[in-house]
C-alpha cells in the first residue's frame, strides 16, 4: 500500500483527479500482484487498475473472469471486479443441475467495465492520468472517443519517479536478487578460462540461477570473450583464448515480479596485454572512487564526474553519456535518473543504482565495471559484493 501512496501524492502534487494504469509492471507496482494474461500478452484491455488521488477511497482492479477469484483472495485491500472472455465461467448449479443462469447473452468487455468504473468514480469530466509510454494507440483512441469531456495527461514520468526511491519491501528483495545474481555469478566465474566457450559459461550461469527456485537469467545477458566483448552479443561457441577479455553484463529477473538486476564483470583470462590491465584498473578504480562517494544529497552529476574525470584523466579519448543508471521492475533496465553530466537530482536515501565505468575498443575487447548499490541513510551499501572483479 505504501507504493500506491506514493502515487496518489504525485497525483494529488499534479493535480491529477484519477489515474488508468495499464501496463503489467505498473500494475503490479500498484497491487503488489501480477495479473497472469495481461503478464503474457502485454496488452492493456487484460488487466487495469483505477485510482483516484483521495486516499479514502479504494482502488479498482479490472482483470478477467478466469482470474478474478485468485486475485480477489489476494487483493483484499481492493475493489476487484471481472469482465466476461472466451473463458466461459460456469457456476457448479449449472453444470450439476443443468441450471440456466443468464439466457441474456450480454458480454461486457474489459473496456465497458472501466468506463462503469471511470463513471462510478465520477472522473468521467475530470483530468485522468494515463501511461502514453505503455499505451497503444488505438487504446489511446478508443478512450479519448470513450470519455470526450475528460482531460488526459501522461503520468508514466510519475511511476518512474516513484520506483527510483524503494520502499523497505522493495530493498529486501533487491538484496534477495542480487544474493542470487552474485552466487550464480561466482560460480560461473570459475569456468572462465583458456579452452572454455563462452556458451559453458552461460549455461552454468543459467543452471545455478534456476537452481535457486527464486528467479530467472535475464534474457538479455551477455557472455561474450575476445573482439565479441566490445559489443552486445548473445553466447556463441567461441572458445576462451589465453589474453581475452571475458565480459558478463546481465543479471536475473523475479519473473512475475518484474523486478530485475544489471551487473557486469570483465576478466582478462591468462596474460592479458598490459594495456587492457592498466585501463581495467583505472575503469575498477573510478567506479570504486564513485561507490565510495555515493550519498544522500549529491547531486547525481557531480558522482557521474568523480568517475567519469578520473578515467578521462589518463585517456582523453574516453567518452560517455551516463555511468550508470536507476533499475526497478522494467520491461527496460536502465531507469532514470542517468548517472549523467546533466543530471542534477540528488541522490537520496532508499535509491538502488547500478554504478558502471565501461569502455570498450572496436576490434579488440572491452570491459564493463558495474554492480548495484542502495543509497543509505549515510553512505551506500554495496549488493554485489560477492563475485570478485579479478580472477
Amino acid at each position: 500500500m505504501s507504493k500506491q501512496h506514493k502515487i496518489k501524492e504525485l497525483m494529488d502534487r499534479n493535480c491529477i483527479d484519477g489515474a488508468i494504469i495499464s501496463s503489467p509492471e505498473n500494475f503490479h507496482y500498484i497491487t503488489g500482484f501480477a495479473s497472469h494474461q495481461h503478464t503474457v500478452s502485454r496488452q492493456p484491455s487484460f488487466s487495469s487498475v483505477v485510482m483516484v488521488a483521495d486516499n479514502s477511497v479504494k482502488t479498482h482492479v479490472i482483470v478477467m473472469d478466469f482470474e478474478v477469484m485468485t486475485l480477489q483472495e489476494k487483493m483484499p485491500d481492493f475493489i476487484v471486479k471481472k469482465y466476461d472472455t472466451w473463458v466461459g465461467i460456469r457456476q457448479w448449479d449449472e453444470i450439476a443441475h443443468a441450471i440456466t443462469r443468464d439466457q441474456s447473452n450480454i458480454v461486457e468487455t474489459s473496456m465497458d467495465i472501466l468506463m462503469k468504473t471511470i463513471n462510478e468514480l465520477n472522473l468521467a469530466n475530470k483530468t485522468i492520468g494515463i501511461e502514453l509510454d505503455f499505451l497503444p494507440l488505438t487504446y489511446y483512441n478508443t478512450l479519448r472517443e470513450s470519455l470526450p469531456e475528460a482531460k488526459f495527461v501522461n503520468i508514466s514520468d510519475l511511476f518512474i519517479l516513484s520506483r527510483s526511491v524503494k520502499t523497505v519491501e522493495e530493498i529486501e528483495l533487491f538484496k534477495k536478487l542480487t544474493c542470487s545474481l552474485d552466487e550464480a555469478l561466482t560460480h560461473a566465474s570459475q569456468w572462465v578460462k583458456a579452452g572454455i566457450s563462452e556458451q559453458q559459461v552461460a549455461q552454468e550461469f543459467r543452471k545455478h540461477v534456476m537452481a535457486s527456485g527464486f528467479c530467472a537469467p535475464s534474457s538479455w545477458s551477455t557472455f561474450s570473450t575476445g573482439i565479441n566483448s566490445s559489443r552486445l552479443s548473445l553466447p556463441s561457441d567461441r572458445i576462451i583464448q589465453d589474453g581475452d577479455v571475458f565480459k558478463f553484463d546481465g543479471g536475473v529477473n523475479a519473473e512475475f515480479d518484474f523486478y530485475t538486476t544489471d551487473t557486469a564483470r570483465s576478466w582478462i583470462v591468462g596474460e592479458g596485454h598490459p594495456a587492457l590491465l592498466a585501463l581495467k584498473n583505472r575503469l575498477y578504480e573510478g567506479q570504486r572512487r564513485m561507490i565510495k562517494a555515493a550519498k544522500p544529497g549529491l547531486p547525481i552529476n557531480e558522482l557521474f564526474h568523480i568517475g567519469f574525470d578520473y578515467v578521462k584523466e589518463k585517456y582523453n579519448s574516453y567518452r560517455r553519456g551516463h555511468l550508470g543508471h536507476s533499475i526497478s521492475m522494467g520491461p527496460q533496465t536502465a531507469e532514470l535518473p542517468c548517472i549523467s553530466p546533466n543530471e542534477t537530482r540528488p541522490l537520496e536515501a532508499g535509491m538502488v543504482l547500478c554504478v558502471e565505468v565501461p569502455c570498450y575498443i572496436h576490434g579488440k575487447g572491452g570491459f564493463n565495471i558495474e554492480d548495484m548499490i542502495l543509497i543509505t541513510e549515510d553512505g551506500c551499501q554495496l549488493l554485489t559484493y560477492r563475485t570478485p572483479h579479478y580472477l
